[in-house]
């Protein structure tokens, strides 16, 4: 019982310490940058899938509006955004007018 407590003792006593340590290890500005770096990125690859989703609209818009067929306008979709067929269909199904 007694080295059980005499364990305990020394065992917080070294959590402190080693809090302690990592308390005086830790930047927190640092901490703010990475986060603000990470936060920037995910809006960048937002960006884009909102880009890429608009340029596909207006793609499909004019592709139609030019008298395309909607197969032709599905591969055309596919190349140009680098995109599968499916998910080309899948915009398609979205804006094309008259399904």
């Amino acid at each position: 019982m007694r080295e059980r407590k005499e364990f305990r003792k020394v065992s917080l006593k070294k959590r402190a310490e080693v809090l302690g340590m990592l308390l005086e290890e830790f930047d927190a500005e640092k901490y703010e940058r990475t986060i603000r770096g990470e936060g920037r990125e995910e809006g960048r690859e937002e960006g884009k899938k909102e880009g890429l989703k608009i340029g596909m609209r207006l793609s499909i818009e004019i592709l139609q509006e030019t008298n395309q067929t909607r197969e032709d306008a599905k591969k055309k979709i596919a190349e140009k955004y680098s995109v599968s067929e499916d998910e080309a269909e899948r915009e398609l199904l979205l804006y094309w007018k008259g399904n």
